[in-house]
């Protein structure tokens, strides 16, 4: 493979008012829920939080409900009959089990949704999470491939979204992981899993669209919790209105009803609403170093020394 050239640029802080403004106008609430996948992966979920997370999908439209493996004995008795998907992640949220057992919990958590739901395939999508320790001690390596497709293949013909923790490489590993997904089985790409350093910010989604292009989709999740934080997600990932469709583009969230109940709020002055300002840094991943290694403080900083954003 050709060696890619890093362009040293800002990252996507800007957002033309009237791209914007034309790419809110092609929403409504209703749509855009269509895009929410409804997340729930706390230690401490009870049922009733399941059945509350079906009742929000359902009244949406929300696609599908992401929880942890263990709910598989719940989950696909609440969805059966509905056209709503199952979402399990696998190996969550640090992604260090061994290859051999991430592919048993996947083919074990499929087996028995299926056994319970008893709607065939087509109903379960799988949310795993790489080993970013083996990927970055030898970026070339075959690993990361390989765990993927054990998933694929263990997942059946379901879908499989590959979450590779962006917060936690530079701009070439995320690059280069980019790649190894787009080359894989895997039918999507998704940044974080809500509990990295920081969540999903436009920069990092423009990388995996650019990388993995339109044949495959693009996640955001972490800290999604508002239409304007969506509508800028969208446009670095999903501007082009082919993109517009939810097997190309995910947004996870704990807090569907405030995303579809601000979308509301935006329609009704969304012209006002791009006009208000906020800081470039929040959405920029270089200026999240609280929680990250001394090699990506050391190169964030180096960034935001060259950035033009620099308060």
């Amino acid at each position: 493979m050709t060696a890619r050239k890093i362009i040293k640029r800002p990252p996507l802080v800007e957002f033309p008012h009237d791209e914007m403004l034309e790419l809110i106008s092609k929403f409504t609430p209703e749509k855009l829920a269509s895009f929410l996948d409804v997340t729930d992966l706390k230690a401490d979920t009870l049922s009733p939080k399941i059945n509350e997370m079906v009742e929000t999908a359902v009244s949406l439209g929300c696609p599908s409900i992401c929880v942890n493996p263990v709910e598989v004995d719940i989950l696909p008795k609440l969805l059966k009959g509905k056209n709503i998907k199952e979402c399990y992640v696998i190996d969550f949220p640090l992604g260090k089990l061994d290859i051999e057992m991430k592919h048993a919990l996947t083919k074990h958590t499929v087996e028995k949704s299926r056994s319970i739901r008893g709607e065939g395939k087509g109903k379960i999508e799988l949310d795993m999470v790489i080993n970013v320790g083996r990927f970055k001690n030898d970026i070339e390596s075959s690993y990361t491939m390989e765990e993927i497709e054990a998933i694929v293949e263990a997942a059946d013909g379901e879908h499989v979204k590959v979450i590779v923790r962006s917060s936690e490489l530079n701009e070439k590993e995320l690059y280069k992981v980019s790649e190894i997904v787009a080359e894989s089985s895997a039918h999507f790409i998704k940044n974080s899993t809500g509990m990295d350093a920081y969540g999903a910010l436009p920069e990092h989604l423009r990388i995996m669209r650019e990388i993995v292009g339109n044949e495959k989709g693009v996640k955001g999740a972490g800290g999604v919790s508002d239409a304007m934080s969506a509508m800028r997600l969208f446009y670095a990932a999903a501007k082009d209105e082919s993109l517009h469709d939810n097997e190309k583009f995910r947004l996870g969230t704990s807090a569907p009803l405030n995303i579809v109940s601000s979308m509301k709020e935006l329609l009704l002055n969304p012209d006002d609403a791009l006009k208000t300002k906020f800081s470039p840094c929040s959405i920029c991943p270089y200026s999240h170093k609280a929680k990250l290694n001394n090699k990506l403080i050391k190169e964030s900083e180096e960034h935001c020394i060259k950035c033009k954003y620099k308060p």
